[in-house]
C-alpha cells in the first residue's frame, strides 16, 4: 500500500461533492485505473466511498484526518513544553511499533499518531482492531528516573489520564476497569497499553499507548470483535479527533510528569472513584489457572486486591487477564 497516496486521496476526497476519476487523478498525478485500485484500498481500510456513475466518487460521511498544526494549536502551554516531537502518519503496524524502532534518546516525550494500524495491539498480544480516520491510535515516549518495580502501576495512571481527557471532551458515566481498560454502560471504549525497558534500578523507559475508538460504525469487521464495544460518536456525536488528542496528550503529559515525582499515591483516590469492578464477583485468568472472588479495590501499588473467601490475594499488572463474570 502507497500509504502516502492514501493519505492524499483521504484528503482529497469530499462527503458534500462528488471527485471524477479524472479530477482525482490529476491531484494525485496517477492514472484513472490507478485512482480506482487506490479508492479500493481506502474501502479496505473500512472507508465508506460512495461510486456514482457518470459522476465519480463521494464519501459517505465527512472523513476528519489527523492535523499536525491543528494538534499543537490546541496543546496548552504546559504541554507544548514537555512534548519533544508529534509525528502524524498514514498507516503504521503500530504506533509503539514505530515508536520503539527509533532510537531510545529519540523516544522521550516524543508522540506518534497514526490513521490506521495494520498490526495494532493491546495487552498481551491481542490484536486491535484500527479502522482508518475512524479513532484515535497514540503512543508517546516517556523516561522515569524509577526502578522497574516502581513501574507497575503505569497502566492505571495511563487509563486515569486517558479518562480525565474524555471527561474534559464531556464524557459522563465511563469508568475504569483494572489495569487499563476505559468502559461505558460495561462496553469497552478504550484500550491502554504500557511497554517498559530500562534497569531494575532505574532510569526507565516507557512507550505507553492509547487505542480510543471515537466513530466506529458496524460493519463486518467490527463484528469480529469478541467483547462488547461503543465508540465516542455514540455519546458525543461529532467531537473531533483533534481536540480530543490534544486533550490526551495534555493529561498524558502532565500526569506521567506528577507520577514520575510523587508515584501513584496521588492517583489512588481518583481510581477508586472510577472503579467499575469494585465489590464485584469477578475472575481473574493467569496462563495456568482461574481464581474466582469479590474485587476489592488495588492496592497503593496499583495491585488488584481479590477477596477469594479465604483469603485477600494482591494480583499485578501484566501478571492476569481480568474478566467479570456478573454485574
Amino acid at each position: 500500500m502507497n500509504s502516502n497516496m492514501v493519505q492524499r486521496l483521504a484528503h482529497y476526497l469530499s462527503a458534500t461533492e462528488t471527485r471524477s476519476g479524472e479530477a482525482i487523478g490529476n491531484e494525485l498525478g496517477c492514472s484513472r485505473a490507478a485512482v480506482w485500485k487506490h479508492i479500493e484500498v481506502l474501502r479496505s481500510l473500512g472507508i465508506e466511498i460512495h461510486a456514482v456513475a457518470g459522476q465519480g466518487y463521494r464519501l459517505k460521511e465527512p472523513l476528519e484526518l489527523l492535523d499536525r498544526d491543528t494538534i499543537l494549536a490546541n496543546l496548552d502551554s504546559p504541554g507544548s513544553r514537555k512534548l519533544n516531537t508529534l509525528v502524524i502518519e498514514g498507516s503504521l503496524d503500530s504506533t509503539n511499533s514505530a515508536l520503539q524502532r527509533l532510537p531510545l534518546a529519540e523516544q522521550n516525550a516524543t508522540a506518534i499518531l497514526a490513521e490506521h494500524q495494520s498490526q495494532g495491539r493491546g495487552r498481551r498480544g491481542r490484536q486491535w482492531y484500527s479502522p482508518y480516520g475512524k479513532n484515535l491510535y497514540l503512543s508517546l515516549g516517556w523516561m522515569f528516573e524509577k526502578s522497574l518495580s516502581e513501574l507497575g502501576c503505569l497502566p492505571l495512571v495511563v487509563a486515569l489520564a486517558t479518562s480525565q481527557a474524555l471527561r474534559r471532551a464531556g464524557l459522563e458515566g465511563h469508568g475504569v476497569k483494572w489495569p487499563n481498560d476505559l468502559l461505558i454502560g460495561g462496553k469497552k471504549l478504550c484500550g491502554c497499553l504500557a511497554e517498559v525497558q530500562g534497569d531494575s534500578q532505574g532510569p526507565c523507559h516507557a512507550v505507553l499507548g492509547v487505542g480510543i475508538n471515537v466513530h466506529m460504525p458496524v460493519s463486518s469487521q467490527t463484528k469480529q470483535i469478541d467483547q462488547p464495544w461503543t465508540d465516542l460518536h455514540s455519546h458525543l456525536p461529532g467531537f473531533s479527533r483533534n481536540a480530543l488528542a490534544a486533550l490526551l496528550l495534555e493529561e498524558l503529559v502532565g500526569q506521567l510528569s506528577m507520577f514520575d515525582r510523587q508515584g501513584f499515591a496521588p492517583f489512588r483516590e481518583h481510581w477508586e472513584q472510577l472503579d467499575i469492578l469494585h465489590g464485584k464477583p469477578v475472575e481473574v485468568q493467569s496462563v495456568s489457572d482461574s481464581i474466582r472472588g469479590t474485587a476489592c479495590g488495588i492496592d497503593e501499588h496499583g495491585a488488584l486486591m481479590l477477596d477469594t473467601g479465604q483469603e485477600v490475594l494482591k494480583l499485578h499488572s501484566g501478571e492476569v487477564s481480568l474478566h467479570k463474570t456478573k454485574l
